[in-house]
């Protein structure tokens, strides 16, 4: 049984993984596509080609938004119920455990890898926007108790998959 659900967790990843990776590099190849359109326009000043650049590269995001950025987040989270939201926050903790360290400097910075930070972004728009935490410096990796009053400084944790209870 402990392989059978081994095999499926493999697999969803690695379909996952195959996405990411063909989404970034459908996204590079639209920037590269509108660098090269921009180049060849002859514009006079540098600000110009940025700005024919930086509308190529929002239309990219647009189409193929990045893991981690806002645009996917409300693209694949929006609309979770809390229950559902809990349940999402796990499978990105077990994302996280495996994801790369590295961010926007990495040298591993590479089409279809996953940061980290990445999922970490993810995480914590899941815990703001849908289960209404309030973001601090650690992990989303919680769910904010439902025992006890609610403070203004102090967010009360519980671990995921209980839904609130200790």
């Amino acid at each position: 049984m402990k392989i059978l659900v081994a095999v499926v967790a493999l697999a969803l990843t690695t379909g996952a993984y195959a996405d990411t990776k063909s989404d970034d590099a459908a996204r590079s190849k639209m920037i590269q596509a509108g660098i090269k359109v921009c180049s060849t326009k002859g514009y006079k000043t540098v600000g110009e080609k940025d700005a024919c650049v930086s509308e190529y590269t929002k239309k990219a995001n647009n189409v193929y938004p990045a893991r981690g950025s806002v645009e996917y987040a409300e693209q694949h989270y929006a609309g979770l119920s809390k229950s559902a939201a809990e349940s999402k926050l796990i499978d990105l903790q077990s994302e996280w455990k495996t994801a790369q360290n590295g961010g926007y400097f990495s040298a591993r910075r590479t089409p279809g890898v996953l940061s980290k930070k990445a999922v970490v972004q993810e995480g914590w728009w899941i815990q703001t926007h849908i289960l209404g935490a309030r973001q601090t410096q650690d992990d989303p990796w919680f769910i904010e108790c439902s025992e006890g009053a609610k403070t203004l400084n102090i967010v009360r944790r519980c671990p995921l998959g209980k839904g609130g209870a200790k």
